[in-house]
């Protein structure tokens, strides 16, 4: 999309400015999480998938969000949980991070919005055993698998009654923290003032979130964007929306969780007393110069996402050439941007691999392909393997050298810049 194509400005789903302008059109899309049986393909929704930034409050959203019914209905169904050393290593280090910033306490009470399996909990309880823990996930399923793992958790989302029936069982909460979370939540502002009220007045509420622009720029990472991630926050646009809700920021780090995700720590203005670390200030300026307040910037991306796009089809279709065969590694929700973007189906993607057991079995949204356990490289040898999953390309390759699977000529990373390595596994 071009400044001369683009629609006029809209108002801002946050902040309310009439200033909302696009800048990355990636077509139709499926929701990204919507994995499904194979016998019920044929029934999916597409909607445009439409990205725009905010001139007032520089909030980068979905210009037109697909309906709540829809997206609530994939949270319900959610088969996504955290796998792989890698995440385990980065949700210790953030409970490390929060015990920390709590401070010695007796019985501290820590609570997880969309708290998942669990993980980020049962990090805490690892380093503050006599800690009080609650989760809330909207996900029955993944919530059963959080309550196995010994977190008390409610089925739910975090909504003013939610709240209330925590406050309940324990009065309010030292820390309440939403890790990857509040950029699905269709109305942000709410979401934070019903945390404030649970949280003790010298409370911690600790954020983090994918989609932070500078490094969505810099890693060209189109498909961080998908229906149910209706925002991208940065420093700039969350300390907006976190006055909004009564709360002030003390720190700020950007981190590699997800592709690049930024972590802020915030404390209720009103009552708070931690004084604003350094890194808020340094934060706002790497922001300035990312251009995170600048729209050429946006249009900059969307240009090279375009020429990323190109490159990566013809990856592709030299891998694939003279009747080689590819497979994909990884299928998360960010999966189901790239591969619809680019147009790559089951015609040309034979099946993906993913560790996640939920989704093994199921198949892709839109492009529907069959996903497997990784013993499918073994029993249906491939020579490419794509890395759909390509944050974690490192851990994956490592994998797969161990796993040493049958004809595997090299793996094709799809970004920032797309590449065909050679692999390291001998060619049987």
């Amino acid at each position: 999309m071009t400044a001369r194509d683009a629609p006029e400005p809209t108002p801002c789903h946050v902040c309310g400015a009439a200033g909302v302008r696009p800048f990355l059109d990636l077509g139709l899309q499926p929701l990204g999480n919507a994995f499904l049986p194979p016998e019920e393909v044929g029934g999916e929704r597409q909607y445009p998938l439409v990205m725009g930034v905010c001139s007032d409050c520089h909030l980068v959203q979905i210009v037109a969000p697909a309906p709540p019914e829809a997206t609530n209905r994939v949270y319900r169904q959610y088969s996504y949980v955290p796998t792989g050393v890698t995440l385990e290593r980065h949700y210790a280090e953030l409970a490390e991070e929060i015990v920390r910033a709590v401070g010695p306490r007796p019985r501290a009470r820590f609570l997880d919005i969309g708290s998942n399996d669990g993980l980020l909990l049962r990090s805490i309880l690892a380093r503050a055993p006599d800690a009080r823990v609650q989760g809330v996930e909207p996900s029955p399923r993944i919530a059963a698998i959080a309550r196995g793992h010994g977190v008390p958790t409610l089925d739910g989302f975090f909504t003013p009654e939610v709240a209330r029936e925590v406050a309940a069982h324990g009065g309010p909460v030292d820390v309440a923290s939403a890790t990857q979370v509040l950029q699905h939540v269709r109305a942000p502002v709410e979401f934070l003032r019903t945390a404030h009220e649970l949280l003790a007045p010298d409370g911690i509420l600790a954020l983090e979130g994918r989609a932070y622009f500078p490094s969505v720029r810099e890693e060209v990472a189109f498909d961080t964007f998908y229906h149910e991630l209706l925002y991208g926050f940065t420093l700039h646009s969350l300390e907006r929306l976190l006055a909004l809700a009564g709360f002030s920021v003390f720190d700020a780090v950007p981190t590699e969780a997800y592709g690049g995700s930024l972590r802020v720590l915030a404390q209720r203005t009103d009552t708070g007393r931690r004084p604003v670390r350094p890194s808020v200030a340094a934060v706002r300026v790497a922001e300035e110069s990312a251009g995170v307040t600048r729209f050429a910037s946006y249009r900059e991306f969307a240009g090279q996402v375009e020429r990323v796009r190109t490159s990566l089809r013809e990856t592709v279709a030299n891998a694939v050439s003279g009747g080689r065969s590819l497979a994909g590694y990884g299928a998360p929700s960010t999966g189901t941007t790239l591969l619809s973007y680019c147009g790559l189906g089951s015609d040309v993607v034979r099946y993906i691999v993913d560790d996640n057991p939920l989704k093994q079995g199921l198949v892709t949204p839109g492009t529907h392909i069959p996903i497997r356990s990784s013993e499918a490289l073994r029993e249906h040898p491939v020579d490419f393997v794509l890395l759909i999953a390509w944050r974690l390309r490192d851990e994956i390759v490592a994998r797969l050298e161990r796993a040493r699977p049958d004809r595997l000529r090299g793996v094709i990373v799809p970004l920032p810049t797309p590449e065909l390595r050679p692999t390291e596994v001998p060619v049987r």
